[in-house]
């Protein structure tokens, strides 16, 4: 088990995330002029159809994020470095 790795792997995805999420927002506002739904709205005018698109919008720019911040810490990192299992026929 390489530590380094999973903190460098877990850490990328994390800040990819809350980025993410900081430009959706950012982005939802900019292109609706209000706020984007969310666990605190419950503002009548917000339709269902806002909410599943903002659903799907979201959880497809956070997904691509943090693919590409594991990518990113792959290639900066070098990858997770796994032991090798001893070869059956040549040892060790």
């Amino acid at each position: 088990m390489d530590i380094g790795w999973k903190i460098v792997s877990t850490g990328s995805a994390v800040l990819a995330g809350l980025l993410a999420n900081k430009l959706l927002d950012i982005g939802w506002k900019a292109v609706t002029g209000h706020e984007p739904p969310g666990e605190g709205n419950d503002d009548p005018a917000v339709s269902l159809t806002e909410v599943v698109v903002f659903a799907a919008v979201s959880g497809a720019v956070i997904g691509l994020s943090r693919q590409l911040a594991q990518a990113g810490a792959a290639k900066w990192y070098g990858g997770p470095v796994e032991e090798k299992a001893p070869n059956p026929v040549t040892g060790p």
